[in-house]
């Protein structure tokens, strides 16, 4: 569960795996060349399986520090976290995706490549330095107890050490080597949860436990690093001409990263500034599931992003709104039984995961759970938009988001407190994928075809009338009796068509009577 700074794609944290625009691999870097096809089936895989992997060890890891550390202990980690993030996302300022995108201009030149890795790497130094030793220093001022401000320090190395792995792993994405991210990812987090046995068995308090948490920063990034090395420089290069290249094709994501994260992480922030730290730990428990559960989107999204790219690139807009509309769809698939669950077992759920002291982060995570199905949506418009390269379009939508979010925290998290900041939050996720999508449908000319979209919620509806009943027995059984419903509802609707499940099983949903949309 180590906190890490944000990337260009909204929310993702900046530690996952979730897949850039892919480049072709090369041979120093590979057994064999492969078919882009084979090579994206092949690290999506991972990817999904590692990130799977991952999620249960961070689930885990959650449960022993809120049943470790409290409320209030819980809330101050939650604080310096999202404390740091402020800092860490002018650190990003878009420059992770573009290092990935330059790369992949100039795959094949190593003596390219190497100059580009190694001028990125050395500009990430330098600006981590700056930007993240001010943030503890600049936190002292803070009216935060000593241990917080401690905490501050202490969280340091997690930040420091994600920064410097986006380019590794940036390396990584060009050469399609994701199994070593994701290893490097699980490795980490390994680090981590024995970290976090130990301070449960010796009872340590809130610093040793987030210096474990820097330390499997480090582990995650050495890892990593020295993987990624076989493929690129990381040596010292201060190269003006990159950076300034760098700078001027990321500005537009940077920007948006900026007042995109304003709105995203002030919650707590604010939160923490007029609210006990205890509330800010509740909040935090149901937002770190928040965190945990928009991982999906972000993968699927990630792979959807190199397809569409091409489709527009290509002017072939049928095919373009056969992308976007089957993606749709398959997001609300999945967003609507999540949703529905949720409502029914969200405090039995947090109760589960973070201990009895948490149950309250259950009428949180019901609110909560309504932007991440937004998030869900959302981002497919989001990634459609960089597709067509309309990130500047985007920008007054993140802006005015942004300032009536923060105006709204501002306001009412003092009175309300954290059931402000989960409304305004849904608030602020409903603007930004209206916004998104309105401008992907707008510039494309692409149609959403959603009936897919009205079965599944008809059948996570039903779904929930049948749980609602059981919703006080082991959790375990209202879940699964809820798959089951909801699997036979939407087969039964046609809310996935045999069609579907041939191109699962067998050949593309591309080649299925030449349609790409097999969710009808």
């Amino acid at each position: 569960m180590t906190h890490q700074p944000i990337s260009p794609f909204a929310h993702q944290p900046i530690g996952s795996s979730a897949p850039l625009p892919l480049a072709f691999p090369q041979k120093t870097c590979q057994n064999a060349v492969m078919s882009l096809t084979r090579a994206l089936a092949q690290n999506t895989g991972v990817q999904i399986i590692g990130k799977t992997i991952s999620t249960f060890i961070g689930v885990a890891v959650v449960a022993l520090m809120t049943r470790q550390l409290g409320q209030e202990g819980f809330g101050m980690y939650s604080t310096a976290n999202a404390y740091f993030q402020f800092f860490a996302l002018f650190l990003d300022f878009g420059l992770n995706v573009m290092v990935v995108q330059m790369l992949g201009e100039h795959a094949g030149n190593r003596q390219e490549e190497d100059r580009i890795s190694s001028a990125a790497f050395t500009l990430r130094i330098i600006s981590a330095l700056v930007l993240l030793t001010v943030a503890p220093v600049l936190g002292l001022f803070l009216p935060y107890p000593w241990e917080l401000k401690l905490a501050f320090f202490a969280i340091w190395g997690s930040f420091f050490t994600a920064s410097l792995n986006q380019i590794a792993i940036g390396v990584q994405q060009r050469h399609m080597r994701m199994h070593m991210v994701a290893g490097s990812e699980i490795f980490g987090r390994l680090v981590l949860l024995a970290g976090i046995l130990v301070a449960r068995a010796l009872n340590w308090g809130l610093i040793p436990i987030v210096l474990i948490v820097s330390l499997a920063g480090l582990a995650n990034f050495l890892l990593n690093f020295f993987s990624a090395r076989k493929c690129a420089s990381f040596r010292w290069n201060a190269n003006w001409n990159v950076w300034k290249t760098l700078l001027r094709r990321s500005w537009p994501i940077g920007v948006s990263i900026v007042f995109n994260l304003v709105y995203f992480k002030a919650d707590t922030f604010v939160l923490s500034l007029v609210r006990p730290q205890t509330e800010v730990g509740i909040y935090g428990a149901a937002y770190r599931v928040l965190e945990i559960l928009i991982t999906l989107p972000f993968m699927y999204a990630g792979v959807l992003l190199p397809l569409i790219a091409k489709a527009r690139t290509e002017k072939n807009t049928e095919r373009f709104s056969s992308f976007i509309s089957n993606a749709y769809n398959t997001m609300m698939l999945f967003a609507a039984p999540m949703v529905a669950g949720v409502l029914v077992l969200a405090t039995q759920g947090m109760t589960l995961v973070a201990g009895e002291s948490f149950a309250a982060s259950g009428n949180i995570l019901r609110i909560l759970v309504l932007a991440v199905a937004l998030i869900f949506f959302g981002t497919i418009s989001s990634h459609a938009v960089i597709a067509l390269d309309a990130q500047k379009k985007m920008l007054p939508v993140y802006i005015t988001v942004a300032i009536f979010t923060l105006a709204g925290y501002l306001a009412f998290i003092p009175k309300y407190g954290m059931l402000a900041a989960a409304w305004l939050t849904v608030f602020s996720e409903l603007c930004v994928a209206v916004g998104a999508t309105a401008l992907t449908l707008k510039l494309s000319g692409a149609r959403w075809r959603p009936s897919a979209s009205i079965k599944a919620v008809l059948s996570a509806f039903a779904m929930a009338t049948v749980i609602f009943p059981l919703r006080n027995a082991p959790i375990a059984i209202p879940i699964i009796v809820g798959m089951i419903v909801y699997a036979a509802l939407i087969f039964a609707t046609g809310a996935i068509s045999k069609a579907t499940i041939r191109d699962v099983l067998g050949k593309p949903a591309a080649t299925v009577n030449g349609r790409t949309h097999p969710l009808d």
